[in-house]
């Protein structure tokens, strides 16, 4: 047996046959004294472990919809009132929507509208628990991302976003858009309709650092995809808000590193971009520079220097290129 085979790991059960053979793996390797190959469980012992395991198995689904039927309760919309019960609905549907099937299994017992309704509940942990849930839910999933953009949620979260007075509560709303939008073209269309990147700006000019990074991240996502999206983005002025966060001196290592990705990406993919860091107005090249000299090879910010050196080498490229087309004229 091979170091790698000895040190690996078994792979971890997701369900009880999965259970069972994780059991015998695991038994085959405390019996030092037997062959170094995995031996049959004896039937008897297997029979034993599995009505064991069957009696301890939970239900998922009988666990979410009691869960679903706890939250439809006139509690969720009246200040002042217990949720303690709700609240323990909202962790044990956590459990369990990792997994699209159970995702899927939500939507079909109808835990979907329940989820929206608690975006507007008085409760600020209520509000906090349906915005995670229904980033979880929708990642990546497109059944899941179309089903709750058909609820009418993108105007809900957009402003739970902006006006919420709680900032946990924000950054979950701003979470739960970008998993209904990422990949997903209806979400992506809805979210653009609605003037979503605006509410990108504010968030991004909040000053608040999950808000910031989250709000660079779904830029960036954008702006790779569409010329439309990135003629937008640079006519609002994000190049200029984006170059505003890079230039403060509070601003955080990981904000400056998913801003200057989006920076990056669109110097890369739009000329009006990079035209826009040539502006020597913006002092870009100033501020990029002085950046890459405070954090030069260091292991942490290594993602960001790349980026800044790749702008800065596009900047170069560009400005040549005025001069040679000023030549010619």
């Amino acid at each position: 047996m091979s170091d790698r085979q000895e040190n690996e790991e078994p792979r971890q059960p997701r369900n009880l046959q999965g259970l069972l053979n994780f059991c015998t793996e695991i038994t085959a390797r405390e019996d030092t004294t037997g062959p170094s190959q995995l031996q049959t469980m004896d039937p008897e012992r297997r029979a034993f472990l599995e009505e064991a395991l069957t009696s301890m198995a939970v239900d998922g689904v009988k666990e979410m919809a009691k869960a679903v039927k706890s939250l439809y309760s006139e509690s969720i919309t009246m200040p002042g009132e217990d949720i303690s019960k709700q609240k323990e609905a909202m962790a044990i549907l956590e459990e369990y929507v990792d997994d699209l099937n159970y995702a899927m299994d939500l939507h079909k017992m109808g835990g979907y509208p329940i989820l929206v309704q608690c975006l507007n509940s008085p409760h600020t942990s209520l509000r906090i628990g349906a915005a995670t849930l229904i980033g979880d839910i929708c990642q990546n999933y497109l059944y899941c991302q179309e089903n709750m953009l058909a609820l009418d949620i993108m105007p809900v979260l957009l402003l739970m976003l902006d006006t919420d007075e709680d900032t946990q509560a924000r950054v979950k709303a701003l979470y739960a858009i970008s998993c209904v939008v990422r990949d997903c073209p209806k979400g992506e269309a809805e979210f653009l309709d609605a003037d979503g990147l605006s509410y990108l700006m504010r968030a991004m000019q909040s000053g608040v650092e999950k808000l910031v990074i989250k709000s660079a991240f779904l830029l960036t996502k954008l702006v790779k995809k569409k010329d439309s999206n990135r003629a937008t983005a640079v006519s609002m002025g994000f190049v200029e808000q984006l170059l505003t966060v890079l230039g403060s001196e509070k601003t955080d290592n990981i904000s400056r590193e998913h801003c200057t990705d989006a920076l990056r990406t669109l110097a890369l993919t739009y000329p009006p971009a990079l035209a826009e860091c040539l502006r020597p107005e913006l002092n870009v090249s100033q501020i990029l520079t002085s950046r890459l000299d405070d954090i030069k090879e260091k292991e942490e910010t290594q993602e960001e220097e790349c980026y800044i050196k790749e702008i800065l080498e596009l900047m170069e490229r560009g400005s040549i290129g005025d001069s040679d087309e000023s030549t010619n004229r």
